[in-house]
C-alpha cells in the first residue's frame, strides 16, 4: 500500500522526550492548572494543514483490494517540534513544566513519534487531550531507549498537549523532538468497524462469543506500525522454553507497498521501533445491542528485527522489554509441517484494528503458483492457500494474523485475500497465509526461524506453547458471564430522584463497591471496569480503592486515580500512553496497581466518583440470566456507611457491578534453587543492561536469569566464543539471579536492575 505522505515544517517548539517503552509509570500531570501552565503561549497550539480526505480514501481503497492486512488510518505529518520553544512555567519549589498543543482539525485521535528522546530520573512526559479525557504516561528516564525513539499512542480528540515538567537538581536537560504527527481519519478504537455496514464484519463472531481456545486469544495481539497502518501478530515460544517475547507477523505490515521491495535491514529496524502492541484486545460481553470496546492499556512500544523474508511476507521480531507479567499472554507452539494433513484450523485476527474476531476452516493446502494475483512481491509457492471459511473470513487489518492447526500451533500468518461476508456466512473466496516451513531454513543463518525458534536445533517439526504463568495462572475474577447469557445494565432511580443507582444522581452516594470471594489469598495486579458511554473528565477525581473487611467493606488499603490510558505511536514524538475518551461507545478499561495489592479471602473493589452535573460516571451493572445468583453490589449510604444494594433505601436491588480483578495467588512456586558463587565469572553494566562473561564458553551453553523466588525470567543460548549480552529491561532496583551453564561448568551470581 503506498501511503500519501506530507513534509510541513512548523516553528520548533521545546518539549521533552518520551519513554521508550510504552508501559507507562503513574503520577498526574500539572494540567488541572490551566491558567498557570497555558498563559505562556499565544497562540497554545499548533494547527496541521489540511488535506485531500477524500483523495487518500480513494487511494486507501485500491491499496486494500491488492493487499489484505495492511489498515491505513492516519494521514502523516512531519514536524520538528523542539522543547526549546514549548511554553514554560516555573513552579515554585524549582520544577519547570514545559506544554506544546498539536491541533489537526476533524481527527478521530492523534499520534505522535518523538526521536532524540532522553530524559533524566525525575522528569515526566504526559501526553493528553484538551478535554482530559484521556491521558498517557508518565514516561521517565526508565523509558529511555538505545535509538532514543518513543512513538506514541493515539490520543482520542483533534488536540493534543503533551507536557514535560522537569525538577531543578536533575544531572541533565531533557530532549526530544516530535517528529510525526499522525491524523486519525478512520476513528481506530473509538468504533466498531461495520456498525455502518451491517454485513462487513456480519460472519466475523468476537473470540469470546465463539469455540476459540483460550491460549490462540492470548498469544494473539493487535499492531499499529508507524503510527499509521493496523494488523495483527502473535507470540511464539522456542526450543528454550524461556518466554523470549518473540512476534510473528507480515513484512508487508513494514511497508507501503511490496511495490516497494527490497527494502535493507536499516529500514525494517527503523519500523520495529514504531510498533506498537495491544495485548488481550478483545470484547467481553456477547450483547448485540452493545457493541463495547475492548481495554487498550496492555501496551508495549518497539521491537528488534530477527527475521525479514520479504519474499515470504514472514517477520520475526523480539520486543525490547519482558512483558509483564500481568498481561498474562501465552507464546504458541508452532508446526513447520508442509503435508498440509491440517484439519480444524483457527484464524484470530483484528479486522480494520477491531476487537479480535475468529474464523475457522477445514481445508489448508501449499500454493502451487508462484505469482498470485494481488500479491505483488510474493512468490506464492511459500503460502497456504484457504479456499473457504467455515466460519468467519478476513479484512485489511487481519495481516499477519496466526492460522492455528488443531493442536493450536501456528502453521502460519495473513498475507493476503479475497475473503469477506455474505450477512452471517462467509463468501468462500480465498486467502493466503505465509508457511513458516518455506522460511525455516534459508542460506543466511542470521536470517531464518530456525536460528530463533529452534536455537538448540531439536530438528523437531513442531514444538508446544509456553504459558509463563502456568504454574500460579492469572485469573480475571467476575461474579457474572457476560459471555453466557447474563446483561450488561444501567439501573436508575425511580422518580422522584434522578441518575444513576451507582453513578451521579441527585442523592449524596458517592461510593460504590463489588464484593468478591475467593478460597486462598491472593494479590490484585488491578481491575476491568465495564462502562456505558458517557461524558468524562480524568481530571473530575473519580477514585478506585480496594477494601478488606469480613462481611461489608471496611478497611480501605490502597486507592489510586481513575485515568484510563492506551499507547500511541507517531513518527515524530514517538511512543507514549495516553488517556482513553468513554463518551462515544461502551468501553472496557483496565486500571493497574502500582504494584500488586495483597488480599485474604473477602475483599472489595470500589469506585468512589464527585458531585458533577456534567462529568458523569457510572459502571454497568447485571441483570443475571437466571435469579439463582447472590447480591455483590455494596453502595455508601450518606448517613448509614456500606449497605448492601439489596437493602439501599432509595432503591432495592439484587445485582453484581461489572468489575472484574485480575489477580493470582500469593503462594510463590518455587522453579529452581540457585546457589550464588562467589566469584560469577561475569561482569554486569546497569545502565545498558550489559552482561559480559570474564572468558568467552568453548562450548555451547545458556544463560538464564531467576528471581530471587527461584522463578526463571528469561533464558538464552550462548555460541562459542560469544561474550556479551543484553537482558531484558525490568523496574529499578529489581534483583537477579544470573545462570551461566555448559559443558564444562556452571556457576551464579547476583545482579541489580
Amino acid at each position: 500500500m503506498r501511503l500519501i505522505r506530507l513534509f510541513i515544517t512548523l516553528l520548533s517548539l521545546a518539549y521533552p522526550t518520551l519513554v521508550f517503552s510504552q508501559i507507562s509509570h503513574g503520577g498526574r500531570p500539572y494540567f488541572p492548572e490551566p491558567s498557570l501552565l497555558r498563559a505562556a503561549s499565544n497562540p497554545f497550539f499548533i494547527k496541521m494543514p489540511s488535506f485531500d480526505l477524500d483523495s487518500v480514501l480513494r487511494e486507501d481503497a485500491i491499496n486494500e483490494e491488492n493487499m489484505r492486512g495492511s489498515y491505513p488510518f492516519a494521514y502523516k505529518f512531519y514536524t520538528h517540534l523542539d522543547l526549546k520553544d514549548a511554553a514554560a512555567t516555573v513552579l515554585p519549589d524549582g520544577t519547570v513544566v514545559k506544554q506544546i498543543g498539536i491541533c489537526s482539525a476533524g481527527a478521530y485521535s492523534i499520534n505522535l513519534l518523538l526521536e532524540d528522546f532522553e530524559i533524566p530520573p525525575g522528569g515526566k512526559l504526559f501526553v493528553y487531550n484538551a478535554g482530559h479525557s484521556y491521558v498517557a504516561g508518565s514516561f521517565d528516564y526508565c523509558n529511555n531507549s538505545p535509538d532514543k525513539l518513543l512513538p506514541i499512542q493515539p490520543i482520542a480528540g483533534d488536540s493534543i498537549i503533551v507536557e514535560y515538567s522537569e525538577p531543578a537538581d536533575v544531572p541533565f536537560s531533557g530532549h526530544f523532538t516530535i517528529t510525526e504527527v499522525n491524523h486519525d481519519y478512520r476513528d481506530i478504537f473509538r468504533r466498531e468497524p461495520g456498525v455502518d455496514n451491517a454485513t462487513l464484519f456480519a460472519c466475523m463472531p468476537d473470540v469470546y462469543c465463539e469455540d476459540a481456545a483460550e491460549e490462540t486469544i492470548r498469544s494473539t495481539v493487535l499492531l499499529i506500525v508507524n503510527g499509521n497502518v493496523a494488523c495483527t501478530g502473535s507470540l511464539l515460544n522456542n526450543t528454550f522454553d524461556e518466554g523470549r517475547p518473540y512476534l510473528l507477523t507480515a513484512v508487508h505490515c513494514m511497508v507501503g507497498s511490496t511495490l516497494e521491495y527490497p527494502k535493507d535491514m536499516s529500514y525494517y529496524n527503523d519500523r520495529a521501533g514504531t510498533i506498537i502492541t495491544f495485548f488481550n484486545y478483545n470484547r467481553p460481553v456477547c450483547d448485540a445491542n452493545i457493541k463495547m470496546r475492548g481495554s487498550e492499556e496492555m501496551s508495549m512500544a518497539g521491537a528488534a528485527v530477527r527475521v525479514i523474508l520479504e519474499q515470504n511476507d514472514v517477520g520475526l521480531f523480539e520486543f525490547l522489554d519482558s512483558i509483564p507479567v500481568y498481561f498474562n499472554p501465552y507464546c504458541a507452539g508452532w508446526s513447520r509441517d508442509l503435508t498440509g494433513g491440517y484439519r480444524n484450523l483457527t484464524n484470530i485476527h483484528h479486522p480494520s484494528g477491531s476487537v479480535a474476531k475468529y474464523g475457522m476452516t477445514d481445508s489448508i493446502g501449499l500454493s502451487t503458483n508462484q505469482v498470485v494475483s494481488g500479491l505483488a512481491g510474493i512468490d506464492g509457492s511459500t503460502l497456504w492457500r484457504v479456499p473457504y471459511w467455515k466460519v468467519g473470513s478476513t479484512y485489511a487489518g487481519s495481516s499477519g494474523s496466526p492460522l492455528f492447526d488443531e493442536n493450536r500451533c501456528i502453521v502460519g500468518g495473513l498475507t493476503g485475500g479475497e475473503s469477506n461476508c455474505q450477512g452471517t456466512s462467509p463468501d468462500n473466496g480465498t486467502d493466503y497465509f505465509f508457511s513458516l516451513g518455506k522460511s525455516w531454513e534459508t542460506n543466511d543463518s542470521t536470517n531464518q526461524l530456525k536460528t530463533y525458534l529452534d536455537p538448540q536445533n531439536k530438528g523437531g517439526m513442531y514444538y508446544s506453547g509456553r504459558d509463563p504463568n502456568r504454574t500460579n495462572p492469572i485469573v480475571r475474577l467476575a461474579n457474572a458471564r457476560y459471555t453466557q447469557g447474563d446483561m450488561l445494565i444501567t439501573s436508575e432511580l425511580d422518580s422522584p430522584n434522578q441518575g444513576f443507582v451507582f453513578g451521579n444522581s441527585n442523592l449524596p452516594t458517592l461510593e460504590f463497591a463489588e464484593a468478591f470471594t475467593v478460597a486462598h489469598p491472593v494479590e490484585i495486579f488491578g481491575a476491568y471496569f465495564l462502562l456505558p458511554s458517557m461524558p468524562f473528565d480524568t481530571t473530575s477525581g473519580v477514585t478506585v480503592s480496594v477494601y478488606t473487611g469480613s462481611s461489608s467493606p471496611e478497611t480501605k488499603v490502597y486507592s489510586t486515580a481513575f485515568i484510563p490510558r492506551y499507547l500511541s505511536y507517531s513518527s515524530s514524538s514517538g511512543f507514549d500512553s495516553v488517556p482513553r475518551t468513554l463518551s462515544s461507545v461502551p468501553t472496557e478499561t483496565f486500571v493497574v496497581f502500582d504494584q500488586p495489592v495483597p488480599v485474604t479471602t473477602k475483599f472489595f473493589i470500589s469506585y468512589s466518583i464527585p458531585t458533577s452535573a456534567t462529568a458523569k460516571f457510572c459502571v454497568y451493572n447485571t441483570q443475571w440470566k437466571d435469579d439463582s445468583h447472590t447480591n455483590t453490589a455494596w453502595l455508601k449510604d450518606a448517613s448509614k456507611g456500606w449497605v448492601s444494594a439489596e437493602t439501599y433505601d432509595y432503591q432495592h436491588i439484587k445485582t453484581s457491578l461489572a468489575i472484574q480483578p485480575l489477580v493470582r495467588n500469593r503462594t510463590i512456586t518455587r522453579i529452581e534453587n540457585v546457589a550464588v558463587s562467589e566469584s560469577a565469572g561475569f561482569y554486569y553494566e546497569r545502565s545498558g543492561r550489559m552482561l559480559t562473561l570474564k572468558e568467552p564458553f568453548i562450548t555451547p551453553g545458556y544463560l538464564a536469569v531467576y528471581s530471587v523466588e527461584g522463578q526463571l525470567l528469561e533464558k538464552t543460548a550462548i555460541q562459542p566464543g560469544q561474550s556479551t549480552f543484553v537482558l531484558f529491561k525490568r523496574p529499578a532496583g529489581t534483583l537477579g539471579i544470573v545462570k551461566l551453564v555448559n559443558n564444562d561448568s556452571s556457576y551464579a551470581g547476583k545482579i541489580m536492575y
